[in-house]
């Protein structure tokens, strides 16, 4: 039993109360990462997704060896198929983390942003393109505005934002390579994490030799470092303990927590600028998200309906 599954954990709530605690708490850990990381300008963003992914493997392998999911792990570990893809989607997360920190840094966290609240329609489409599904007219409309908000944002600014739409796209790519294998989220951590952390330490051993590195400079920095790691390992367990216990109606209105965070921290903390039409792209996206969300609630209930009119 997991210390996220203890039942005098919060013994008062139901499961489905803990589950959405724990889904807050996972994405209130995701939107402040963009804070977290503004206090790492002065680090390259390359040495902070080195310790985000060094970090985390360690408490990754506490936590499968705390649930007790090693037998799983070897078994996945096993499978040449699963290793290829899990090798696949360490790369692309890295690369995600590594951009994400990158646009902190630059003064274009607000475009991030743009890309975490345009992921759950990405999602969609990909669906759409790989798994065979078809659209809704709802959906429709959410991915036709959130088009649009792009458009305004490419005609006022004089380009494409191209930044968020990267970070959606390979979240998303990511998001639907980890659904194609048979492997939970903590143990697909682990074995991703394992696969790049060669690779990772390779970086940082390149950027000691170059003299770039922070890492063991000052108590600070290192302190900061490890602290990556920590962020995104309790941001994972804590989705993932949320994720068996709430609905999906519930985990996908949630979500829409860490970007609005991000939105929050890049406006009102690092005052970057937000003129009529950067505000008016957002709005839109807000407008779509909302109609997508509010299809996915109403879809959910009819199937619960028809499940209860089935018993």
């Amino acid at each position: 039993m997991s210390v996220i599954e203890h039942p005098r954990l919060a013994p008062g709530m139901s499961e489905a109360e803990k589950g959405v605690v724990f889904a807050i708490l996972a994405h209130l850990a995701w939107g402040a990462m963009a804070l977290y990381f503004g206090f790492l300008r002065h680090i390259s963003p390359i040495e902070i997704a080195v310790h985000r992914g060094l970090w985390s493997l360690p408490l990754a392998v506490a936590i499968v060896w705390w649930l007790g999911q090693f037998p799983e792990v070897r078994k996945a570990a096993v499978n040449p198929k699963i290793v290829g893809v899990m090798a696949l989607c360490g790369g692309l997360i890295v690369f995600n983390w590594g951009f994400y920190v990158w646009s902190i840094m630059v003064g274009r966290t607000l475009e991030s942003s743009l890309g975490y609240y345009i992921n759950p329609l990405l999602n969609v489409v990909a669906g759409y393109l790989f798994l065979g599904e078809r659209f809704k007219p709802a959906q429709l409309a959410a991915i036709g505005l959130a088009v649009i908000a792009v458009l305004v944002q490419t005609i006022a600014s004089g380009s494409v934002p191209w930044l968020g739409l990267m970070l959606a796209s390979t979240f998303c790519l990511y998001g639907f390579l980890r659904k194609t294998v048979p492997v939970g989220a903590t143990e697909g951590f682990l074995i991703e994490i394992a696969i790049i952390s060669l690779p990772l330490l390779g970086a940082q051993v390149w950027l000691m030799s170059q003299g770039a590195a922070h890492f063991g400079g000052n108590i600070s920095d290192t302190m900061l470092l490890i602290g990556c790691g920590v962020l995104t390992t309790a941001a994972l367990v804590c989705f993932a303990a949320s994720i068996k216990r709430i609905r999906y109606s519930t985990a996908g209105l949630l979500q829409y927590i860490s970007p609005s965070l991000v939105f929050l921290t890049a406006v009102f903390v690092f005052g970057e600028p937000m003129d009529k039409w950067k505000l008016t792209s957002f709005i839109i996206i807000w407008v779509a998200l909302a109609i997508f969300s509010w299809s996915a609630l109403r879809d959910e209930r009819a199937r619960r309906a028809e499940a209860e009119a089935g018993l």
